[in-house]
């Protein structure tokens, strides 16, 4: 999956934006280096630029297709699915001027659109099929005709942001009218007024009423129809609430089955998580609501079922209003001697240990982390487990029992920059393997380090690299932009009316020193911070200002150079403080001779203390 060309009309504050994403970086100049199929893109801008709502309205475009709606704005979107070497390369415009009856779908087979088209030669297409027929696009959706069912035509998308949830949270929601219908009753069902309660009404008071006991709650049914949970998991993704942490179990989970046949295979997934303290999955913990697994359908049922069976321990909360329960997986424990003749599942035979069932209940051996993933999310999302605890090590257990063991933890008791990047990288390993992907990340290196934000880039090429796919990055991170060239950058900038425009990045990115594209693409002074920037320009200044130095004056200058690091302001330092120490050895030497009696000898000392001032002072213009 490849996005192409975007044209936005109306979404603020993108008012006519058009950005076309770069086919392929200029990898050919590094001749041991091939453009893999994976395409990452940058978009950077200041703050209140709109780098958000460029991935937001992304989004919105492929949240609108799976519905079959709109999103509220005028669009043209060209991407690509498939490859060129898998011979299945199609091409898709999607356009629409904000109704239906303008809204068309247009299909190619192979590249029928050059790697190197600019929005001149996309605008130009568009404008030929609504007037033409051309022979290469064939139309799925006519104007007029939509909205119409195109699954084959939408890519995974998913999406992560580490700012405010609730923007993103109000595209996701489900359209008005749907919402609206769930809340109807029936034709022939008649509103029961008597029924009614006011606010704050609650179940002791409805027993004080009937002088009763308060009834337990009867099961309530789970909305199973065409909108819930398990359809929506062909809308995109959108990884808030407990997605994150269902995504790091889903990969830590596929990532032992696939270790365990050939012990100590590592995929580099081990390697990567010890560096935010992650050393192994110890045990998993599920919260399973019996009222909602009870009112489920039949095959969620089973499933519920089988997962009491596996668990290695099976406790009951005392909750009055709940019958909540946890089950306790121990990761290398063996599974509870049940008869297997129990299991509704038969693959669950299979399993030796009570990690292997869990991660057989989220899939079949055969199936990926982010089918394990879909399973996980779908309990979730209608109510199945409303938490996934973790404990992992840090550091293996010591075979010396007298040694030193830091033991076990809670994956909750890491600190929050910790748990942020174990559930980002679990995100690029979680799409691994995943053709026609799409992931929309906001501004994933909050939290990071910048030993971590240098890695991003790598992280995603070893987890997707090989991948048909997409990775639109929002950003600000300048250390992180030197990892890319800058055709993959869409920098955005804002206008002096309020909106913002696409725009080119003006400067060489790749492997570029961060302090420089801190000055060129973030329009900072310097690429040291203000407070040091001005009080050493100040110190400069009177530096300057000083004709012949003193004693104490050029100690002083000695101690600032060997208090400074390396970089512009060390360097001019240094040279003051060198000319400084010249001249001051110069008036020593001048003062010595004084003493000669020979006049003549006097005069050819000073010449010769001339030239080497000046043979020095020539060598620094040189070298400056």
């Amino acid at each position: 999956m490849r996005l192409r060309y975007l044209n936005l009309n109306l979404y603020a504050p993108l008012s006519q934006l058009k950005v076309c994403f770069a086919q392929d970086a200029p990898w050919e100049a590094l001749v041991q280096d091939q453009p893999q199929p994976c395409a990452i893109h940058f978009v950077v801008g200041l703050n209140g630029s709109g780098k958000s709502h460029l991935l937001r309205a992304i989004a919105s475009i492929y949240i609108a297709l799976a519905d079959g709606r709109l999103p509220g704005f005028a669009f043209t979107l060209v991407y690509e699915l498939g490859t060129v070497a898998s011979g299945k390369l199609r091409s898709v415009i999607f356009k629409s001027s904000g109704t239906a009856a303008s809204t068309s779908l247009w299909q190619a087979e192979g590249e029928p659109i050059a790697k190197n088209a600019g929005s001149a030669d996309f605008e130009a297409l568009i404008e030929q099929l609504g007037t033409e027929r051309l022979p290469l696009f064939t139309p799925r959706i006519k104007e007029g005709d939509y909205p119409q069912t195109v699954t084959d035509l939408l890519p995974k998308v998913l999406a992560y942001t580490s700012g405010s949830w609730r923007p993103w949270q109000d595209i996701w929601r489900p359209p008005l009218e749907q919402v609206a219908s769930a809340l109807r009753f029936k034709p022939d069902e008649q509103y029961p007024f008597e029924l009614e309660r006011p606010v704050g009404w609650t179940y002791q008071d409805e027993a004080s009423l009937n002088g009763t006991e308060p009834a337990p709650q009867d099961q309530s049914p789970l909305p199973h129809g065409k909108d819930e949970a398990s359809d929506q998991l062909d809308r995109p993704i959108l990884l808030s609430d407990g997605r994150p942490d269902a995504a790091l179990l889903a990969v830590v989970l596929q990532d032992l089955m696939q270790q365990r046949p050939q012990e100590g295979d590592d995929r580099g997934l081990s390697g990567l998580f010890a560096k935010a303290g992650w050393h192994r999955l110890v045990s998993v913990r599920l919260r399973l609501d019996l009222h909602r697994a009870l009112a489920a359908p039949r095959a969620l049922q089973s499933k519920m079922h089988d997962l009491l069976l596996v668990a290695g321990e099976v406790l009951a909360l005392p909750d009055p209003g709940d019958r909540l329960r946890v089950l306790h997986f121990d990761v290398d424990a063996p599974v509870p001697a049940v008869d297997k003749s129990q299991y509704l599942n038969p693959q669950l035979s299979q399993a030796a240990t009570q990690d292997q069932a869990l991660t057989l209940m989220l899939g079949e051996a055969n199936q990926s982390a982010f089918s394990r993933f879909n399973e996980l999310s779908r309990w979730l999302a209608v109510g199945l487990i409303d938490g996934i605890e973790m404990s992992l090590r840090r550091n293996e257990k010591p075979e010396d029992e007298f040694a030193n063991d830091s033991g076990v933890m809670s994956y909750s008791d890491l600190s929050d920059g910790e748990q942020m990047v174990l559930r980002r990288w679990a995100l690029f390993h979680l799409l691994a393997g995943q053709q026609d992907a799409l992931l929309l990340l906001d501004e994933p290196e909050t939290h990071f380090n910048d030993a971590w934000k240098r890695e991003i880039v790598s992280n995603i090429e070893q987890a997707m690299g090989e991948d048909a796919s997409s990775v639109l990055i929002a950003s600000h991170s300048a250390i992180v932009l030197s990892d890319v060239f800058d055709e993959e950058i869409i920098f955005i900038k804002k206008g002096e009316d309020g909106s913002s425009s696409a725009n080119q990045v003006s400067t060489r990115t790749f492997a570029t020193d961060p302090g420089a594209l801190m000055m060129n693409l973030f329009h900072t002074q310097d690429s040291i911070g203000s407070r040091a920037q001005r009080r050493i320009e100040t110190f400069l200044d009177h530096v300057e200002q000083v004709q012949v130095p003193t004693a104490e004056q050029i100690k002083q200058l000695r101690a600032v150079v060997n208090r400074l690091g390396t970089g512009f302001y060390r360097s001019e330092l240094r040279a003051r403080l060198n000319h400084w120490e010249q001249t001051e050895d110069a008036r020593t030497l001048n003062a010595l001779i004084e003493h000669v009696k020979s006049d003549d000898l006097k005069a050819d000392l000073h010449g010769l203390i001339d030239k080497l001032q000046a043979a020095n002072k020539g060598r620094g213009d040189a070298d400056a």
